[in-house]
């Protein structure tokens, strides 16, 4: 077999032009329809579609790279008294990182740690009173505070259920929900 044909075997029978671009499969179907990862989009040209997802992939790292260098910007001394704070262990330069790495993350936690230092950075308070966290299928919920803190004395030491609601929103949703009743 060519690899002409053998490509060709890979796409969909509709499918007359593809691309990938940024890690996104762009296509471009029989009646001109244009797809990224096999959804229909808006766009009228292939080359419209790598555009959307070049600028979509630059504002993602640009966002990461603030929301990093902001973090970074906040003193380990600080860090390290929100630790003493809310925990009775050794602060070491290692364990610091790990906790400026968590809140960065933006990943669900009922750490109080993570919580304080989130309150550091100006661009983690999107919405005054409510705290957002990016789950693990990348939709992002939030929650108010009083929300946060029922959490965080609920789930102090229920690690499957944290790990359970980081899945997706859905999931995070169900145990907010069963918690609230």
């Amino acid at each position: 077999m060519y690899y002409s044909s053998f490509i060709k075997s890979f796409k969909r029978p509709n499918v007359v032009e593809s691309i990938r671009s940024y890690t996104h499969l762009i296509e471009k179907t029989e009646n001109n329809k244009i797809l990224i990862n096999g959804i229909e989009t808006e766009h009228t040209s292939i080359e419209e579609a790598r555009q959307y997802v070049k600028q979509e992939y630059i504002a993602k790292k640009l966002e990461e790279q603030i929301s990093t260098e902001l973090y970074e910007d906040i003193s380990e001394n600080k860090v390290a008294s929100i630790i003493k704070e809310h925990h009775d262990v050794k602060v070491t330069d290692t364990l610091i990182e790990n906790y400026i790495q968590l809140a960065s993350s933006r990943i669900f936690s009922v750490d109080p740690v993570v919580q304080e230092i989130r309150k550091l950075n100006k661009l983690d308070n999107i919405v005054e009173g409510k705290i957002h966290y990016v789950l693990e299928d990348e939709s992002i919920v939030a929650i108010d505070e009083e929300t946060q803190e029922q959490l965080n004395n609920l789930l102090q030491n229920q690690s499957d259920i944290i790990k359970y609601m980081r899945e997706n929103k859905d999931q995070f949703m169900y145990v907010v929900e069963k918690l609230e009743e």
